[in-house]
């Protein structure tokens, strides 16, 4: 399991090396064919910014993925809650398993007493016994 376990990962390490190595040649393909100067101006702001047109096209990009983080993150708020608690909780009973150890360790005798000799199945016992090994013991042989 371990060993399959493993080549995923190598497989998963691969995949994503490439797949950013694709979108790095991406964006230099955006730059260098989109040279071109372009006029950005907000509406309620008086004000004009002259940019390339790459530049633009990377940086809405880059607000698109940070803006898909921070809802993942947020959506995510909830199990992380959960998760915090129930860390809280298997914290506290570990803490209560070893001070039920410690006290059992402490309530233990320490000498062991010495086993009673066995004296035997008593008497109603010994002759269900007697009865049963009557019904299966083989017949002597008459020959």
């Amino acid at each position: 399991m371990q060993v399959a376990a493993v080549a995923w990962w190598d497989g998963m390490k691969f995949l994503s090396r490439a797949l950013f190595l694709l979108f790095l040649l991406l964006g230099v393909l955006i730059a260098v064919s989109n040279t071109e100067r372009t006029e950005l101006s907000l509406w309620p702001v008086p004000h004009t910014v002259v940019l390339p047109l790459y530049l633009l096209v990377l940086a809405v990009l880059l607000l698109g993925v940070l803006a898909g983080l921070g809802l993942g993150w947020w959506a995510g708020r909830h199990q992380r809650r959960n998760a915090r608690g129930r860390r809280r909780e298997v914290e506290r009973l570990e803490r209560e398993v070893e001070e039920l150890r410690s006290q059992l360790a402490a309530a233990r005798p320490t000498t062991t007493p010495a086993p009673t000799p066995a004296a035997g199945p008593a008497p109603r016992e010994q002759r269900a016994i007697e009865r049963q090994t009557a019904l299966v013991a083989p017949e002597p042989f008459k020959g």
